[in-house]
């Protein structure tokens, strides 16, 4: 197979992507966000930037995820383990931190990409088609 041919079915693979992935976020989907970022955010984030291309937002959402289990982990550790309050305590109040750091992050990257309008919403997909736009541009290149 020649490198024209296989980059012509690459190209046709990820336009049908695009097709499918365009169904899933509407015209004018848009969520209200805010530093907390509800879980169900963080999904709608996430499915919007899933592409071939940068994947920055959704590894950032998995993080926030991953730290927020950690913290109620280590607030349960509190309870089960009694003489290690101190020690768990600290490590909910780190998570915590992480977690507020985390959270800025993703709505300054969301700021920094123009994905935010007025009032703090953010554009869904917008974030699908700059994704890709991305991942197009890394195929025709």
């Amino acid at each position: 197979m020649s490198a024209d041919t296989f980059r012509s079915k690459e190209l046709m693979k990820l336009m049908d992507t695009f097709i499918s992935q365009e169904a899933n976020v509407e015209e004018s989907q848009t969520i209200q966000i805010s530093l907390e970022f509800p879980d169900e955010h963080l999904v709608a984030i996430s499915d919007a930037a899933d592409m071939i291309a940068c994947e920055c937002p959704s590894y950032l959402v998995r993080l926030l995820k991953e730290v927020r289990e950690f913290r109620r982990y280590t607030t349960e550790c509190i309870e089960r383990f009694p003489n290690d309050t101190a020690t768990h305590e600290w490590l909910a109040s780190r998570a915590n931190q992480v977690e507020v750091l985390l959270s800025l992050t993703i709505y300054e990257l969301l700021e920094k990409e123009n994905l935010v309008e007025n009032y703090n919403q953010l554009n869904l997909k917008r974030l699908s088609e700059r994704n890709r736009a991305i991942a197009l541009e890394e195929i025709i290149s």
